[in-house]
């Protein structure tokens, strides 16, 4: 049988984002302009920006028997998303970011992981036995290392496509490299990998990334648009200049955007770009994913559908 659809594998957060003032800081105190709660983790971001086209997208991982998992749980009913994939965590709470966004939208963030530091490979498996294989699985490294390996190597031989964002890095970040058919990291992390300087060459970067493994590294450049290479090409997209609110959610809608395109059969460098208007669109405001009315957008712009055609459900 065919894999068809999409399903993010990762973590899911209750994201407490405090929006500092433009006023130093005074003996450790600083005095925020906002406060929102969202609901947020890098796969629950990459989740719904898709479900703003694709509401069949699939999101597993694992929530706190609490208020903050009932309240993601709800979010995600909102928006569409089934949530036979969630598992409600007994033993510990609803994973947390703890997010600050300075005045121009750049932000750190502490995260507590809660029910995500117990998402283990036996997880993955259960969820196997139960649903059939999707066309792409999307990954990352906010949830056990171990549980990320499990996922992309039983996802890769049912043949699904893997893309992994090797973010948050970590020591073992290169080793995973080789598991997955599509990369997705920033210049810094890119930089880490590879034990390079941070003014290292992009192509000379993306060549590294290859050579380690990756059979089509993607790096997001920020304010420089992104690069990638695929197959034997290299590919580049611009960004145009925005304002910055919160950066929180660029690169995990980036990188839904960019699953989705492909998903609809689209050529890279076109994909490349959509995800590219993605993560600046989710800069300008302060939720971290795409709406339909972002979608639109981006198909207006880019004149496509992201409508998943070549897959099915």
């Amino acid at each position: 049988m065919t894999p068809t659809g999409v399903c993010v594998v990762g973590s899911v957060n209750a994201d407490l984002i405090a929006y500092l003032g433009v006023e130093a800081s005074t003996a450790g105190y600083v005095t925020g302009d906002n406060f929102e709660m969202a609901a947020g983790g890098k796969s629950l971001n990459a989740a719904m920006s898709i479900a703003a086209v694709d509401p069949t997208v699939t999101l597993v991982g694992r929530v706190g028997s609490d208020d903050l998992g009932t309240f993601i749980v709800n979010a995600l009913h909102e928006r569409g998303i089934s949530t036979e994939g969630i598992i409600r965590d007994e033993q510990t709470h609803t994973g947390v970011g703890h997010v600050r966004v300075d005045p121009q939208g750049e932000y750190d963030t502490v995260v507590v992981p809660g029910a995500n530091g117990n998402f283990s490979p036996a997880d993955i498996d259960g969820y196997l036995e139960t649903h059939e294989p999707p066309a792409f699985v999307v990954l990352n490294l906010e949830v056990p290392l171990p549980t990320v390996k499990r996922a992309a190597t039983r996802f890769r031989e049912l043949g699904s496509t893997v893309v992994l964002n090797l973010s948050p890095v970590c020591a073992e970040a290169r080793s995973l490299l080789r598991l997955a058919d599509i990369v997705v990291l920033n210049l810094r992390e890119a930089c880490h990998v590879l034990d390079v300087p941070l003014n290292t060459d992009v192509l000379v970067l993306l060549t590294a990334l290859r050579e380690a493994g990756a059979k089509t590294p993607v790096l997001t450049l920020g304010s420089g648009g992104a690069a990638a290479l695929h197959g034997d090409d290299f590919v580049q997209a611009e960004v145009e200049p925005t304002g910055v609110i919160n950066s929180v959610g660029a690169g995990d809608s980036f990188l839904g955007t960019l699953v989705l395109a492909m998903a609809s059969g689209h050529p890279f460098p076109l994909c490349l770009r959509a995800a590219n208007e993605a993560g600046r669109l989710v800069c300008g405001r302060p939720e971290s994913f795409l709406t339909p009315a972002d979608v639109r957008h981006i198909e207006d712009a880019m004149e496509i559908s992201l409508a998943n055609t070549s897959v099915g459900h």
